[in-house]
């Protein structure tokens, strides 16, 4: 899928049609940060931390677990969580979910 680039996109639509267990697609950046659509359906991402970055998570469809060193932040549709810079985590979903993700990924 091509995401639209400076064109206005309404975010539920972007998932029609995908069916891979994960996808993530880079949708935009800002201020130095790139902002992706994901969908994941029943995935675990594998624990890993970004020195120099947050990570945002916005969930727009489903239920989102964030697992962190100190423990689980279970967010459901329209909840955000940032996870600072430098803390282990990863994201894991039963079902189905679509997301934002936002950070700072270096090129």
């Amino acid at each position: 899928m091509d995401a639209p680039r400076n064109q206005p996109t309404a975010p539920p639509s972007l998932g029609d049609g995908m069916s891979p267990r994960w996808h993530s697609e880079r949708i935009g950046t800002f201020n130095g940060n790139h902002l992706r659509f994901r969908v994941m359906e029943e995935a675990t991402a594998n624990w890993h931390s970004h020195e120099d970055s947050d990570e945002l998570f916005l969930v727009l469809s489903g239920i989102v677990a964030i697992d962190t060193e100190h423990g689980t932040h279970t967010l459901r549709t329209h909840e955000l969580f940032v996870v600072p810079a430098g803390l282990r985590h990863r994201a894991r979903v039963e079902g189905r979910a679509t997301l934002f993700v936002a950070d700072r990924f270096p090129e």
